[in-house]
C-alpha cells in the first residue's frame, strides 16, 4: 500500500512552509513515503511550490537516479540489531537526594523505579 504523508493545517507563510518541511520531510530523507500533501492555511495554490520542492529534494536523494547519492548509502554499514526484545527488566535506580536549595522533592512524585506517581483528588 502506499504510504502517503502530509501536515494537516501547518500555518501560513514561512511557518506553514517550515513545519512542512520538517515534518514531511524528515520522513522523506529516511526513505519513507510515497504521496505528499503539504496543508497551509492560505489559498490551495500556495501549497504547490513547498510540495514540489520537497518531492524534488526526496528524488535527488535517490540512489537510482543520482550516482553520489548512491556512493553515499553504499558507504554506510548494514544495521543489525543486537537487542534482545524478549526479555523484559525494569529499570532500577535511586532517586535522587532533595537539596537544601531546591523547592520540589521528586520523591513525592516520582517512583524509584522511574515512573510517575499520580494521584486525583477532588
Amino acid at each position: 500500500y502506499p504510504l502517503h504523508l502530509g501536515v494537516t493545517e501547518a500555518g501560513e507563510g514561512e511557518d506553514g512552509r517550515m513545519k512542512s518541511a520538517v515534518g514531511i520531510g524528515t520522513l522523506l530523507a529516511d526513505g519513507l513515503g510515497d504521496t505528499v500533501r503539504v496543508s497551509l492555511t492560505e489559498d490551495p495554490e500556495f501549497e504547490y511550490e513547498p510540495c514540489n520542492r520537497l518531492a524534488e529534494m526526496a528524488e535527488s536523494r535517490l540512489a537510482a537516479t543520482n550516482p553520489e547519492a548512491d556512493a553515499r548509502q553504499k558507504a554506510v554499514r548494514k544495521y543489525v540489531d543486537t537487542r534482545d526484545i524478549t526479555t523484559y527488566a525494569r529499570r532500577v535506580g535511586a532517586l535522587p537526594e532533595k537539596k537544601e536549595e531546591e523547592k520540589v522533592d521528586v520523591g513525592l512524585f516520582l517512583n524509584p523505579n522511574g515512573s510517575v506517581i499520580s494521584s486525583i483528588s477532588s
